[in-house]
């Protein structure tokens, strides 16, 4: 395959994408891919000829390192990527890098609904760096092998295959691979059992702690890192999970269903329940949306 960028070895690949006016209303999409083995003479940046032509710079870029070294610059901050890390950046941004010698990676350029919402996600958990190791680093390389054997293979996936695909992508670099231990020894899963058994009792998140024998601070970055949310908030939302059910099914008084799902007073239970579902309980038991 001819790839007419110095520094990339014609043993390498590169696939375009056309979304079409659907995809762009509605899905995740890809516009390029590939994968690249380069020398020290390979580099790019937001000034590129290619970058400045098109929509290359209107996208989100993940790169994922297989071996060898990338030295980038990200508004700003230079870092250097190695093997088994990833890289995501907004092309909006100011971006620069280069390769050293024996450099292979596989890249993807790519666009979407909330994109970028995810985008900024995934850097917060992961400290603000746009360079960074992946729990899920072995399905986040399988998805992206899978999209370019596909390609080589002139079977390429369906726009909404595609969507999927995107999306369990960034899902798993938000929130890496649950992992379920064998043996039933999965902290988190009994955190949660447990949670659910005492839902409706006067619960902390130091009981749940003590209960899978972590710190509550540890147990709450775990928590988060796995869930999304934090071990309170997963309380509060099977709570008024509860409190809803019971409102549309029951002729409980407000006041009733405030300490039958957990809380200590009646006011408390309204300003929870508004705060998360828009409208207080009253209001949502005539009109359940």
């Amino acid at each position: 395959m001819l790839i007419p960028e110095p520094g990339v070895h014609q043993t390498s690949e590169r696939y375009f994408f056309t979304p079409s006016s659907l995809a762009r209303e509605l899905f995740y999409y890809p516009t390029r891919c590939g994968h690249y083995f380069c020398d020290s003479r390979y580099s790019f940046s937001h000034r590129s000829e290619i970058a400045l032509e098109g929509d290359h710079n209107r996208n989100i870029m993940l790169f994922l390192i297989q071996s060898g070294a990338m030295e980038l610059t990200l508004a700003g901050t230079t870092v250097l990527a190695a093997a088994g890390q990833v890289v995501l950046f907004d092309c909006q941004e100011p971006y620069r890098y280069a390769a050293s010698d024996g450099l292979e990676f596989t890249w993807l350029l790519f666009n979407g609904l909330n994109v970028r919402a995810f985008y900024r996600r995934i850097l917060q958990a992961h400290g603000g760096r746009p360079c960074f190791a992946p729990e899920a680093a072995a399905p986040v390389g399988q998805l992206l092998g899978t999209l370019l054997a596909n390609c080589a293979a002139d079977e390429r996936p369906s726009e909404a295959a595609c969507s999927q695909m995107l999306h369990r992508l960034l899902c798993l670099l938000l929130l890496g691979e649950p992992q379920t231990a064998p043996d039933g020894s999965d902290c988190i899963a009994q955190a949660i059992r447990f949670m659910n058994r005492h839902l409706f009792e006067p619960i902390s998140v130091q009981q749940v702690a003590e209960a899978v024998c972590l710190s509550p601070s540890h147990f709450s970055r775990r928590f988060k890192a796995r869930t999304g949310y934090s071990p309170y908030e997963y309380i509060v939302l099977r709570r008024i999970d509860r409190a809803k059910a019971l409102l549309t099914s029951t002729d409980r008084t407000v006041r009733e269903i405030a300490f039958s799902t957990g809380y200590n007073s009646e006011e408390n239970f309204i300003h929870s329940f508004q705060k998360h579902v828009g409208i207080p309980p009253g209001l949502f038991r005539r009109y359940p949306v």
